[in-house]
């Protein structure tokens, strides 16, 4: 899983048709002191009302498709919560600092 922003609602036109219902959000990923970084992710979202400017996690690769109701989709990564704070120990704050 990864941390993410929502930066941008791409509109698809033509899609596959198990996608249908699916939004399409450009994500740039954010690191654990929630910074972003320079690294962008295309992910899909189906049920969770997702928007442009919320924090979200990010599954990616075949654990994608276990998300419910994501199955069925040609999708490499997926949306799978909205977040709604963070709160990391300070004795976890090396991790940050790299």
């Amino acid at each position: 899983m990864q941390l993410g922003k929502v930066k941008k609602e791409l509109v698809c036109t033509v899609k596959d048709p198990a996608m249908k219902s699916a939004k399409i959000f450009l994500v740039k990923i954010l690191n654990l002191a929630e910074k972003e970084t320079k690294k962008y992710v295309v992910a899909v979202d189906k049920k969770l009302d997702i928007g442009v400017g919320d924090t979200v996690l990010v599954v990616g690769g075949s654990s994608a498709r276990k998300i419910v109701s994501y199955s069925d989709m040609p999708i490499n990564s997926g949306i799978s919560a909205k977040v709604d704070s963070i709160y990391i120990d300070k004795k976890y704050k090396f991790l940050m600092d790299k």
